[in-house]
């Protein structure tokens, strides 16, 4: 799905797309998801369901990403891009213990 299709989806809604409530949306589907991971940790018999939950909140979190991208002027597949560079140069941080890994010993020892 193209970023503008996440903009006129929500435009179909009655909405102007916006970053606030699109964030705000966010923050209720990223509760979302951990309730229903959190429950289906709680609640074992149910957890499938619970998951389905979790699938459903992930969804649309990944949804109202793409809204604010798109109203950021940038692409998802960018971001991705940007988020796995950060998490190489934190690696290489952790493998010569550098900055907030230079003390860090793992969650072992948490």
């Amino acid at each position: 799905m193209e970023e503008t299709d996440a903009l006129a989806l929500t435009r179909k809604l009655g909405r102007e797309p916006n970053i606030s409530t699109a964030l705000h949306i966010m923050q209720w589907n990223l509760g979302d998801l951990t309730k229903s991971w959190t429950y289906s940790k709680w609640h074992p018999s149910l957890s499938e369901a619970y998951l389905a939950e979790a699938k459903l909140a992930l969804g649309s979190l990944l949804f109202q990403t793409e809204v604010v991208a798109s109203l950021l002027g940038t692409d998802l597949a960018s971001l991705f891009d940007l988020g796995e560079d950060t998490v190489l140069d934190r690696i290489e941080d952790y493998e010569k213990k550098r900055g907030r890994f230079e003390y860090y010993k793992g969650d072992k020892d948490a």
